[in-house]
């Protein structure tokens, strides 16, 4: 039977405050088995991703966070650092973060409407407070104004370099004690964590992608540990830019001439960004190639608005509250959603806010010791909800050996009619599927007592069934000279196939033919005009117009005597025999119809 796989792709939305109650939404998904092939978040989002990509787990987050403000309850409104230039004494943080209320309030104070057969009198009564009222409230937001108004020069009340600096502390807590480590004050970047990488065997760090707004181009901007683009930047500074909420955070100059706000401005949940340009990209990264093609579970952590009953918007108010929240996120929020649902074998975990126990999206002010472990412990609950709800999904489904068994039969059948049924060819059938960073021989047929049943290549490339693997397209190879090519010429042979001796000897002894066909992901798989294969030793690529992540290889050996057969023992002209090329196109198209059985 297949083992579990649940390696998966993680894109944590923004939500300022809400990120705690993300957290512990991490935690859940973590704790049920799932494994981080790239993280993505934006805002309050990027932060939650890069500290779980760098290495701390999510009680270490939550510790940090908490002894913090235990030392010190004012804490995390220092992070944001002083205003700039000094506040008159009647604007403080608190009086910044009541705007949206005192906004809101005026909102929702404008006079409604009338029905038309009201009494003139009974007009007159509710239009007159209700002005009064809503006076009263402009009258205090224009004082608010102008305490503002004085950092409106500097485009932004903090300057957010105490977030950033606390990010980079806790990057290299991550990290841990590794070789090659920039001195404290210099900061990590992209560029170096590749460094990193090389010089520290074992220490390896996933993909990470942080949207943020680029001002100056007035565009989203992806910044990807993938793309080179950024090698050189800070990743704190990234991190610092995604979260830079406008006008509570100034814009942060992360290239030459270029600046960053909030990456939420645009996109606040950025799960479309593990697409198909991400898995090309990728596939031309010299750290994460391997990474291109493998199916993963899309697994998604929000904060979304309670659902309420439709707003009356013929009232004045609650039309002009209805458009300040459409133009303030509602309509980006629920494109989002949307594209969410598009997402091939997801899993979004959606909290509302009023299960949050939040006390809102920017009042760090008020965060505690047990706010924090509220809201974590609430996000942790309503993800474990969730996840018992869908079963907790990987990519391949259970108990399909019966049926892939079947299927791997007539795959055989097939293919001896094809060959020719007075021709002794001795097919066996079986499929690799790749557990971690090996490939693994799950399912077998024909291959009952033989000594190579349940092989197991530790590496992703390894012989042909590896180069199948790695390339994506099927390959066909004369067993028989590899075997003379292994006797004759040892040094070569081990560095094509990288087989040691000892596996090397479990392969049969008889087999003189091996097509190897991948089996692709029936969720992502698409057709290509043309596609350029790789040149393989030994092995003769037969070409293939498809494209996708690959669940695993379709191999079908054979043990004939090319002469006997009458075939041309040299594999680099085989796609041009009939018999070949009808095998070819069985082999094809049952790897087609085992994908859907194979996977969730």
């Amino acid at each position: 039977m297949v083992e579990a796989n649940k390696e998966a792709v993680i894109a944590i939305q923004g939500g300022g405050v809400y990120a705690l109650s993300l957290l512990g939404q991490a935690r859940a998904v973590l704790e049920h088995g799932y494994v981080p092939l790239a993280f993505a978040g934006t805002s309050g989002g990027a932060i939650l991703a890069c500290l779980l990509w760098s290495g701390l787990s999510p009680r270490q987050i939550q510790a940090e966070f908490t002894d913090m403000v235990k030392a010190d309850p004012s804490a995390l409104v220092k992070l944001l650092a002083q205003f700039e230039p000094p506040p008159d004494p009647e604007f403080n943080f608190a009086s910044f973060v009541d705007l949206q209320a005192q906004l809101q309030a005026a909102l929702r104070s404008i006079p409604t409407g009338e029905p038309d057969n009201a009494g003139l009198f009974r007009k007159a009564i509710k239009f007159v407070p209700n002005t009064y009222k809503a006076a009263g409230k402009v009258k205090n937001l224009w004082r608010l104004w102008r305490l503002v108004q004085p950092h409106i020069p500097r485009r932004g009340l903090f300057r957010g370099s105490e977030l950033e600096g606390l990010i980079e502390r806790l990057i290299r807590k991550g990290f841990g004690e590794i070789a090659g480590m920039p001195p404290v004050g210099d900061p990590i970047t992209f560029g170096k964590v590749f460094e990193l990488m090389k010089l520290n065997p074992g220490f390896y760090r996933a993909p990470l992608l942080l949207t943020a707004t680029n001002l100056s181009r007035r565009r989203l901007e992806l910044i990807s540990s993938v793309d080179p683009h950024y090698l050189g930047m800070s990743i704190a500074a990234a991190v610092r830019a995604s979260a830079g909420f406008p006008i509570f955070f100034r814009p942060w100059e992360c290239l030459v001439n270029e600046w960053f706000v909030d990456g939420g401005v645009i996109s606040n949940f950025p799960i479309w960004t593990f697409s198909d340009a991400f898995r090309h990209q990728v596939a031309r990264s010299e750290f994460y190639s391997t990474l291109a093609w493998r199916p993963w579970v899309r697994i998604g952590l929000r904060v979304v608005d309670d659902v309420v009953a439709p707003d009356d918007v013929r009232q004045p108010g609650v039309f002009l509250r209805a458009i300040v929240g459409m133009l303030t996120g509602a309509a980006r929020n629920q494109l989002e959603e949307v594209l969410a649902g598009l997402s091939t074998r997801s899993i979004v975990i959606r909290q509302p806010t009023s299960n949050t126990g939040g006390p809102g999206v920017l009042a760090v002010g008020a965060v505690t010791e047990d706010v924090i472990g509220d809201m974590v412990q609430r996000g942790y609950d309503e993800a474990q909800r969730e996840l018992a709800c869908t079963g907790a999904p990987g990519v391949y489904k259970p108990d399909r050996d019966a049926v892939i068994t079947a299927r791997l039969k007539l795959l055989v059948d097939k293919c001896q009619r094809a060959i020719g049924t007075t021709v002794e060819a001795k097919f066996r059938a079986n499929i690799f599927i790749p557990v971690q960073n090996s490939l693994r021989m799950v399912y077998s047929y024909n291959m009952e007592g033989d000594s190579d049943k349940d092989l197991v290549f530790p590496s992703l490339s390894m012989g042909v069934t590896g180069a199948c693997y790695q390339l994506s397209t099927a390959l066909v190879c004369n067993l028989a000279k590899v075997a003379r090519l292994r006797l004759e010429q040892p040094d070569t042979y081990k560095a094509l196939f990288e087989m040691p001796a000892a596996l090397q000897d479990k392969v049969k002894k008889d087999r003189t033919w091996l097509m190897s066909t991948p089996i692709f992901d029936p969720q992502e798989v698409r057709v290509v005009a043309t596609r350029t294969h790789a040149a393989v030793p030994v092995a003769s690529a037969l070409g293939m117009c498809l494209r996708g992540p690959v669940l695993g290889v379709l191999n079908l050996d054979a043990a004939w005597d090319y002469e006997k057969i009458e075939l041309n023992p040299d594999s680099d002209v085989h796609s041009g025999d009939v018999r070949i090329r009808a095998i070819a196109d069985i082999m094809q198209a049952q790897a087609l119809t085992i994908g859907p059985e194979l996977a969730t």
